[in-house]
């Protein structure tokens, strides 16, 4: 009984915990993290790290493969929150070149974002380089700061480069790192440079 009567007071508590990071959300995802590849049907992929933008802010991905060439999943990366989905044109899952394309869109201050774009990876043993090059669009609904950041309320529209890398230690693990390079007008007053993720991928 003493569970259940404080059951009130801890979701309470997740709901804040929710609007303040749901609040606190900007810009589109800082990170990538695809690769051509898709999940395959009926598996799940895991995607976790840290992204250095300012500071070391976490990442997380979940995701799972409604066919063997399409993937939807969720999205959290610390300044955003949202749905994205992936297409595996050529889908080479043992070795090879494979061809992607990815879309998502989400919330950020009073608004919300999306974006789109191809993505492209080469496997080859137990290495998997991608490339990513993504068009965002966002709005913020006010100027505020976050997280060492500060913005300005409007829509922008801005371009996402990635280069990374998987290291597959087996089937269903790997670590992985990238850099992302922007273009643009991303409406960050302090965005200066590239951002670094250093993660790992797990697939079951």
């Amino acid at each position: 009984m003493g569970h259940f009567r404080s059951f009130p007071s801890h979701a309470v508590k997740l709901i804040c915990l929710a609007s303040l990071i749901l609040a606190c959300s900007c810009l589109a995802p800082l990170s990538n993290n695809f690769t051509g590849r898709s999940l395959g049907k009926g598996k799940v992929g895991l995607e976790g790290g840290v992204i250095a933008a300012g500071s070391a802010l976490p990442v997380f991905k979940f995701s799972i493969g409604l066919s063997r060439n399409l993937d939807l999943g969720l999205q959290y990366d610390s300044f955003s929150m949202g749905l994205f989905g992936k297409y595996s044109f050529i889908n080479n899952q043992e070795s090879g070149f494979s061809l992607a394309g990815v879309a998502g869109g989400g919330i950020a201050v009073g608004g919300g974002y999306a974006y789109a774009g191809p993505a492209l990876s080469y496997k080859l043993g137990a290495l998997e380089p991608y490339f990513v090059a993504r068009y965002n669009f966002v709005s913020y609904g006010k100027s505020s700061s976050s997280s060492g950041m500060s913005w300005d309320a409007g829509n922008y529209s801005y371009f996402q480069f990635t280069l990374g890398g998987v290291l597959w230690l087996g089937k269903g693990f790997g670590l992985n790192a990238e850099a992302s390079f922007f273009s643009g007008l991303l409406g960050i007053e302090d965005m200066v440079g590239a951002t670094v993720l250093a993660g790992a991928k797990i697939r079951f």
